[in-house]
């Protein structure tokens, strides 16, 4: 029998007991801008799964039959940019198949919007870890979960695509102690420039000069990835992310690590951070093995040849969490 579900998004999000043929929604887990993430019970395989929803609720609202419904009909067009971007993410999801990156398992649409499967996680994203237990990270916790992090990004630069949005809501740790590299609709074909009409996503801090530079001869690679993962780092380690690229672009009040030397870090560890948050792209390392070598971290081939970080002290259920 379906009920409403009794928190504030209510009215957006589907009905708990709504099923997809097999799939039963059972709790809504994670509320963003552009999406909802549900847990729902798979009743022929008898397990718990994760079931993402697109729902920009800034462009649309969900009508009494649960399909969705613009607001206005002037944001039809960035509503399709949003549900391609999706779509584009169920498809990378599809090809790759990596220990630390996504797992889908089924990719459907329904409801006027599209709906994303994946196994449920239980797991805390990175900004959580570093909300709810900071005393968890230091130098060690990091060195174990960075080489098969390292080979996940490394995986989608071999094939020639860049992740474009590394940060501490798309890295889950998983109960035993694996991250999963979220977020892969954001992930671009790499190319020496933007086109003007590209959509990025910013995020102060973490964002590279050479994405807000859509316009200009910025060109990205897999430095622009390598940025963004040094301001998750560095934001684990000091609390607090970087200056913004931009503003360090015209005035720079960037404090490197080296300098100021956090308690239980090694020298080559916070040197290879500063250098990944070189403000200018091809100062920094090139490439992952790069940046590997620099932190004297190997690149794992395989998450079975990676040792496990200590486990969390506590987990939350919370696949693929959305915080946007």
């Amino acid at each position: 029998m379906l009920s409403t579900n009794n928190n504030l998004f209510s009215c957006y999000t589907l009905p708990i007991g709504y099923c997809f043929d097999e799939f039963e929604i059972e709790k809504v887990i994670g509320n963003g801008g552009f999406g909802i993430v549900y847990r729902a019970w798979d009743h022929r395989l008898k397990r718990s799964i994760a079931i993402k929803e697109y729902m920009p609720a800034s462009l649309a609202v969900r009508a009494e039959n649960l399909q969705l419904t613009l607001r206005r009909k002037e944001l039809k067009k960035k509503f399709q940019h949003g549900l391609n971007d999706f779509i584009r993410e169920a498809h990378f999801m599809s090809c790759f198949n990596h220990p630390c990156l996504p797992l889908l398992l089924r990719f459907w649409q329904k409801n006027a919007t599209a709906y994303i499967a994946t196994p449920f996680y239980n797991s805390l994203t990175l900004k959580a870890v570093l909300a709810t237990q900071p005393k968890t990270i230091n130098e060690y916790w990091l060195r174990n979960i960075l080489p098969p992090l390292f080979d996940a990004i490394n995986t989608l630069h071999q094939a020639g695509y860049l992740h474009c949005d590394i940060a501490l809501d798309n890295i889950l740790i998983q109960e035993n102690g694996a991250p999963i590299l979220l977020d892969l609709g954001s992930v671009r074909k790499m190319t020496k420039r933007l086109s003007n009409d590209a959509e990025v996503t910013i995020r102060p801090g973490f964002t590279p000069i050479e994405q807000y530079l859509v316009d200009e001869k910025a060109q990205q690679g897999p430095w622009t990835d390598i940025y963004a993962l040094g301001a998750t780092l560095y934001t684990l380690i000091t609390g607090s992310p970087p200056p913004v690229s931009l503003v360090r672009n015209i005035e720079d009040h960037y404090q490197p690590l080296i300098k100021r030397q956090p308690a239980g870090y090694s020298a080559p560890f916070l040197h290879a951070i500063d250098r990944a948050l070189t403000i200018q792209p091809l100062e920094r390392p090139i490439s992952i093995a790069q940046l590997a070598t620099l932190t004297k971290i190997p690149v794992a081939t395989s998450w079975e040849n990676a040792a496990l970080p200590d486990k969390l002290i506590e987990t939350q259920s919370n696949s693929m969490m959305l915080e946007t």
